[in-house]
């Protein structure tokens, strides 16, 4: 190999480097990044600071909210935070069926009066009269009674309104001679409680015999026989009443009938021996209801069922449909309607029906 070839294999032989000149502008901006730099870790030590001062407070805070706790607690038993009441806007639905508290302030006083009943076992049984329930002023020489049987009553001032009731067992009524024959009035069945079951039915020809008595001109009433044992039964029974009725205008009242039921298989009546009180207050509680609906109750009964089944004291107010078969009601007290025979005959009706004569005309109001 040659010397220039060797010459050329050997490393180059490095130049020392000479140190760069530093300007006055580098020197400054580099005091300044460490003064800066200096301040940053004076601040973030200043914050660690702070943020332990604020953690120590809180930490004592919640030590003294535990102590006051545990303090409650001990004493008290337990912590029961406010609530916070917020009123909930919504529309109020009133129930169908509301019982209705018959209870009320009344006397049982009575007054000087006194009359007699005939019971088929005891005869003549001498009866005190209650003070404040109205008498029967009606003159019983005014009480006439015509060819066909059939009774009305005319004093000055007062004059009796002819009228009928009906029910299923009249069968079909010609309802255009019945009214041609002069009843101005009738008092139609809707419903009843079977006396044994104790199930709620309607007459079975109830809408036939209220759309036929209103198509001929007749003025209408209705009545419910009942066999209620408490408040709540008689409100259903009333409430039934209502919804039968339906949107039919009624000129005459809406009646509770409870009866003395004698059941020829020999049943015992579900109200056999129901006490007057209890009596009392379903016919209270049906006459209510019937009167928030908007029509007028009665209560319909014979003389020894008013007397005795009934407390008349707390009956202020409500009408009574007298049932007496007889030419001259001798019941004593005040009565609006009287059922004098169970065997009239009315053209447009075969067989036997109840007759009756107002002494109001209820269509007046």
């Amino acid at each position: 190999m040659s010397d220039e070839l060797k010459l050329l294999d050997k490393e180059p032989t490095p130049v020392p480097s000479q140190p760069s000149a530093q300007s006055p502008y580098d020197e400054i901006t580099e005091m300044y990044r460490k003064a800066q730099e200096q301040r940053s870790k004076e601040i973030l030590k200043s914050y660690k600071f702070i943020s332990l001062c604020l953690i120590a407070v809180i930490a004592v805070m919640a030590a003294a909210l535990i102590v006051v706790s545990i303090g409650w607690i001990t004493e008290q038993g337990t912590i029961v935070p406010k609530v916070e009441t917020v009123e909930v806007i919504k529309e109020i639905e009133v129930p169908k069926f509301t019982v209705i508290d018959p209870a009320n302030e009344y006397s049982h006083e009575l007054s000087d009066d006194s009359f007699l009943l005939n019971d088929s076992n005891y005869g003549p049984i001498w009866m005190p009269a209650l003070a404040d329930v109205p008498k029967n002023t009606y003159n019983p020489e005014l009480f006439v009674k015509d060819a066909a049987g059939a009774i009305s009553y005319y004093d000055e001032g007062l004059t009796s309104i002819k009228g009928i009731d009906v029910s299923v067992y009249q069968g079909d009524i010609d309802w255009k001679a019945v009214k041609e024959s002069g009843v101005e009035f009738a008092i139609i069945r809707c419903g009843f409680r079977g006396y044994v079951t104790g199930s709620v039915n309607e007459d079975a020809n109830f809408k036939k015999n209220i759309k036929g008595a209103k198509d001929a001109g007749i003025k209408v009433g209705v009545y419910f026989f009942s066999q209620a044992l408490t408040v709540e039964e008689a409100l259903e029974e009333a409430e039934f009443c209502i919804d039968l009725i339906g949107d039919y205008e009624l000129e005459y009242p809406v009646v509770f009938d409870w009866e003395v039921v004698i059941d020829k298989d020999g049943d015992t009546p579900r109200t056999a021996y129901i006490q007057p009180d209890a009596l009392t207050n379903n016919a209270l509680t049906f006459a209510e209801r019937i009167r928030l609906a908007g029509f007028t109750p009665a209560v319909y009964a014979n003389r020894k069922t008013a007397v005795w089944k009934y407390d008349l004291s707390r009956l202020d107010g409500i009408d009574i449909w007298l049932a007496e078969y007889s030419d001259v009601p001798t019941y004593f007290y005040d009565f609006a309607m009287w059922q004098y025979s169970s065997k009239g005959t009315v053209p447009g009706i075969s067989g036997n029906v109840d007759m009756n004569i107002s002494f109001k005309d209820y269509s007046v109001r």
